[in-house]
């Protein structure tokens, strides 16, 4: 794998669940582990179901959908319970797609949460149908050795996963372009978007 990938980064900003109805969800494009070419944008619903169409057409719609060879996002939930369904999301834009997880979600309490939506099988359904959870080790690109736990579609094997990693993070265990989405949205924290 080539050390100047282009990889997408997705993450939900921060919102307040007492005032927004939406909330920003940010692309950060990344060549390799250190230089940002791009910055995309779209809003979703909070609890919403379209965040997977709102990401599918951010990316196809811009000029880096071509040169992209992965995303990358923090789980499969985004703005709170609107669900990204990672197969469509690859089918769609034909890039492998990594889910990058801080920790192995809660099944019972995910079900518990989910069985306050009206269509909450059609959201487990989603969720279940996505990759499984993989237990990762890697070295990032300083030589520190990395623990992950990742979901993904389109890529072959572990040692591709793994190489993916290697180029993509830098000094911490999360790639850049995922690390960098996450601190734009965290700086929205007193922002409030309503439709």
């Amino acid at each position: 794998m080539k050390e100047n990938i282009r990889t997408i980064g997705i993450d939900d900003s921060a919102f307040n669940r007492d005032k927004s109805t939406e909330t920003f969800v940010f692309g950060v494009i990344v060549r390799g582990y250190s230089l940002v070419e791009g910055v995309l944008r779209t809003e979703v619903k909070i609890d919403g179901t379209e965040a997977t169409d709102k990401i599918i057409s951010m990316i196809t719609n811009s000029k880096f959908h071509e040169q992209l060879r992965a995303i990358f996002i923090r789980s499969s939930t985004i703005a709170a319970f609107n669900i990204v369904d990672m197969n469509l999301l690859n089918k769609r834009t034909s890039i492998p797609v990594i889910s990058v997880l801080s920790e192995i979600p809660e099944e019972e309490g995910v079900k518990k949460a989910l069985s306050r939506f009206s269509d909450w099988e059609y959201r487990l359904r989603i969720l279940n149908e996505n990759p499984s959870i993989e237990y990762i080790k890697f070295r990032n690109n300083e030589g520190r050795d990395c623990e992950a736990l990742v979901q993904q579609i389109g890529l072959r094997d572990k040692s591709e996963i793994k190489n993916l990693l290697r180029v993509t993070c830098y000094s911490s265990c999360i790639p850049e372009s995922l690390r960098l989405a996450d601190k734009i949205g965290q700086s929205f924290k007193e922002f409030t978007l309503t439709s």
